[in-house]
């Protein structure tokens, strides 16, 4: 101000001597005019009207276009009325006031119609009388300025949007820690604290006021700890049940950013991850079996320590990372009781077979223990291999194999013994029934008392059973050896049921039954042997007629079905319990003790019925119900049919 006060002083002289505003020494004047270029774009002057009577080109932008626009000119005919951010209506109270301004803002319009924005500065001029003359002043261009004012403004907004809509808590201080914005996020988080959350407030407090009302403090570790060399610029924190990051960093200007991120979503899910891992941990450190698994690249990636144990591993051999190769020559090396060469060389199957199905493979180790391992291919190109020590289950393996051996060899002595007793009993017994038959014919002349004659024919049917019987037992001998075989030919099966029938019809009667039959029109030859079909068939009416009381039916039903022939013999007798089927397939076979003693028989008629079908590629099925009867089928497959009656056959 005292260069301005001290030029206006000399300016004013020379003006109360009458002399011109111009008519100043050229030293003086030189000296002024350095010093106001250094300050102004242009030098103007105003008349007693108030209007600009010179403006100088400017020094600063010799380009500019705006002196044109103002000579001869008032400075209200010039400023743009409708600028809200200038000072015209300022200026123009100070010109009409006389009185001196600085630096006052308005915009104005250039001859290409663009808004210019300028700061004059002037000092009214005064003649001798006092009276007043006009202004002289300096202006400058502000444009570029107040263009790059609004740039940064709407930066600034665009950046103060930008902080406003990210989810994180975020907060700037200045270069001596003090609070210079905060987010609303930051706000909304650390509500505790908003009364601490003003522009200027040390970080300090607002630290302190966090711990002591529960907030996320706004630092990644203590404040002593900030930025120092080898301190993290990032920490956690946890206010509740609520888990933040808090990450710090330097601005340029050596200020600092804090950013604090909610991470409960992840943190919930890293203890989530945690428990599955202590629970997959536990599982394979208490499983039975030994683990080992292998990375793509076959270097050990996970075991257990029932796997040290299977092999005698020391502590401390097995590491993350151990390539395969290193393992093999460990086991090869390593002389210790249950290792050696047969884990060696599981080691080398295991490591040359990883593209493999799962492969099962059991060794023997040094010790004698045997150990069974399983290897299979994991979808990421690694390898699993269990291993499982297994040489109680050998050892009880060998037992029942032993035992299995021994009954079975006991069943083939019995075997033997039945048919070598068997054979024994076949001569004497046809001896037996010879001459009971001829007694009974009384061939030789009459036996005297007609009792002998019955004895005699009692004689007969009791040895004829037994004959039976002992037939019975050497088929069951012969199908157990499986020496029993098939005499195959052409078989009508009709003429075969027909015999039956009448080989049957005078014991159903006698015995108070009716016996019918049901054929259809044509049944195909069958390829089978006669005498075992036959055989089939009268053991399953002969069952049929001797459990089924007097009054009640029994019936012999063939049909074709689209894959064989069936043959049904059902009758309305005792049945047979559903837990008693398995019984009555079994040889020697009862169901019931009381039954046994009334209804006798050996056992063997529905077990050696069941063989003789299935050796000819059938199947026998019982369906029955305790008081209500039984249906015994026989399926035989159509591969037995010799003329194939397809009309006949249901579709």
């Amino acid at each position: 101000m005292a260069w301005r006060k001290q030029a206006g002083n000399k300016a004013a002289a020379p003006a109360r001597r009458g002399e011109s505003l111009h008519d100043a020494s050229e030293g003086d004047e030189r000296r002024f005019r350095d010093y106001a270029e250094a300050a102004a774009d242009w030098f103007w002057e105003m008349d007693a009207n108030l209007r600009f009577s010179y403006m100088s080109e400017s020094t600063q932008l010799p380009d500019a276009a705006v002196p044109q626009i103002f000579v001869g000119r008032r400075l209200e005919d010039i400023a743009d009325a409708g600028d809200e951010t200038g000072d015209r209506r300022s200026l123009i109270d100070l010109l009409e006031a006389r009185l001196p301004f600085r630096d006052i803002r308005f915009s104005c319009r250039d001859a290409l119609g663009v808004i210019q924005h300028l700061s004059f500065s002037g000092l009214p001029i005064f003649g001798a009388h006092g009276a007043f003359q006009g202004y002289r002043g300096i202006g400058r261009d502000l444009t570029l300025l107040v263009r790059a004012e609004k740039h940064a403004a709407i930066a600034q907004s665009r950046l103060m949007d930008a902080i406003e809509s990210i989810r994180e808590c975020f907060m700037l201080l200045d270069p001596e820690d003090r609070l210079i914005l905060c987010n609303s996020r930051y706000r909304e988080v650390n509500a505790a604290i908003g009364s601490a959350l003003v522009p200027g407030a040390p970080l300090a407090d607002i630290f302190r006021a966090s711990l002591e009302r529960g907030a996320v403090r706004p630092a990644s570790g203590t404040l002593e700890e900030r930025f120092a060399p080898g301190t993290p610029e990032v920490g956690e924190c946890r206010v509740g049940d609520r888990w933040f990051q808090i990450s710090e960093r330097r601005t340029q200007d050596g200020g600092s950013v804090v950013v604090q991120t909610e991470i409960t979503p992840l943190k919930r899910r890293e203890q989530e991850l945690a428990d599955k891992t202590t629970l997959l941990r536990a599982t394979v450190d208490n499983m039975r079996q030994g683990l080992l698994v292998l990375d793509p690249e076959r270097r050990l990636k996970l075991w257990n320590g029932r796997l040290c144990e299977i092999f005698t591993v020391p502590p401390g051999v097995l590491e993350v990372g151990l390539a395969i190769d290193d393992l093999i020559r460990f086991l090869d090396n390593y002389v210790g009781p249950g290792s050696g060469k047969a884990a060696a060389v599981a080691a080398k199957r295991f490591a040359q077979t990883p593209d493999a199905p799962a492969h099962i493979e059991e060794f023997t180790l040094e010790d004698g223990r045997t150990v069974e391992s399983r290897l299979s291919s994991m979808p990421d190109g690694g390898v699993v291999a269990t291993y499982f020590e297994i040489t109680s289950r050998k050892r009880v393996e060998a037992k029942l194999r032993q035992a299995k051996e021994e009954a079975e060899l006991a069943s083939r002595s019995k075997t033997e013994f039945l048919a070598n007793i068997s054979h024994e009993l076949r001569t004497p017994l046809n001896a037996i029934i010879g001459f009971a038959e001829i007694l009974s014919s009384q061939i030789f002349g009459p036996l005297g008392d007609q009792r002998y004659v019955h004895y005699a024919a009692d004689i007969h049917d009791s040895g004829q059973h037994l004959l039976n019987l002992i037939n019975d037992v050497l088929d069951v001998s012969k199908i157990e050896f499986g020496k029993l075989e098939l005499n195959e030919e052409s078989v009508d099966i009709a003429a075969v049921l027909e015999a039956c029938m009448r080989l049957m019809r005078d014991r159903a009667e006698s015995a108070g039954l009716e016996l019918r039959i049901e054929l259809p029109e044509e049944l195909p030859l069958l390829q089978g042997d006669a005498r075992r079909l036959k055989q089939i068939l009268l053991n399953l009416m002969s069952n049929a007629v001797k459990f089924t009381p007097a009054g009640g039916e029994v019936v012999v039903r063939a049909a074709l079905v689209a894959d064989g022939l069936t043959i049904a013999v059902a009758d309305t007798g005792i049945g047979i319990a559903a837990t008693d089927l398995d019984t009555a397939l079994r040889p020697f076979g009862q169901i019931d003790s009381r039954m046994a003693r009334k209804y006798q028989g050996s056992g063997l008629g529905l077990p050696l019925t069941k063989s003789m079908i299935e050796l000819h590629g059938g199947r026998l099925t019982l369906e029955s119900e305790a008081g209500r009867g039984t249906v015994a089928t026989v399926w035989l497959p159509a591969a037995r049919m010799i003329r194939m009656v397809a009309a006949n056959l249901p579709a």
